[in-house]
């Protein structure tokens, strides 16, 4: 089975060169930045979803702790996205066809999606309990899974 044509090109651009003959200090910062980045996004995400659970920082409103994590969420996913495109092109080929990598695609879209509905959540005052509980549930269970099958990818 040969490689789809944009697979093709995303290799062989001068991008994906540049990345892959550079020294490997390169590639080890791109994965640190993408950890931190998936990190920012996890612990902002687990504080606002504590508060929306009622298991923590009561004493917070939701909406102005929604605003302070929605900044903090928004630079993990642009560190995590920047460094995760840079380090597919780097190797297209080793990614595209990985199960792991396929799954955290998935998982990832699915948790944006989810992730829309809790900000949508966060932004009403006083938010409906049952679509905070469920949108903080669900979006934790998928942006954590979405960093478990991350970290699956290098053992595929």
């Amino acid at each position: 089975m040969s490689p789809p044509e944009w697979l093709l090109r995303v290799e062989n651009s001068a991008l994906a060169h540049a990345i892959s003959r550079s020294d490997h200090l390169i590639g080890a910062a791109l994965q640190v930045m993408h950890v931190l980045g998936i990190i920012l996004l996890l612990a902002s995400l687990v504080l606002l979803s504590l508060r929306l659970l009622g298991l923590a920082l009561s004493t917070h409103s939701v909406t102005r702790l929604g605003t302070d994590a929605v900044r903090l969420m928004g630079l993990g996913f642009a560190m995590a996205l920047v460094s995760g495109v840079l380090m597919f092109v780097s190797s297209p080929r080793l990614y595209f066809y990985n199960p792991a990598f396929r799954l955290k695609m998935l998982l990832l879209l699915l948790a944006i999606g989810v992730h829309a509905a809790l900000l949508h959540t966060v932004r009403r005052d006083p938010p409906s309990p049952l679509l905070a509980r469920w949108s903080a549930t669900c979006s934790l269970v998928l942006w954590f899974a979405v960093g478990f099958s991350g970290r699956v990818i290098g053992f595929l």
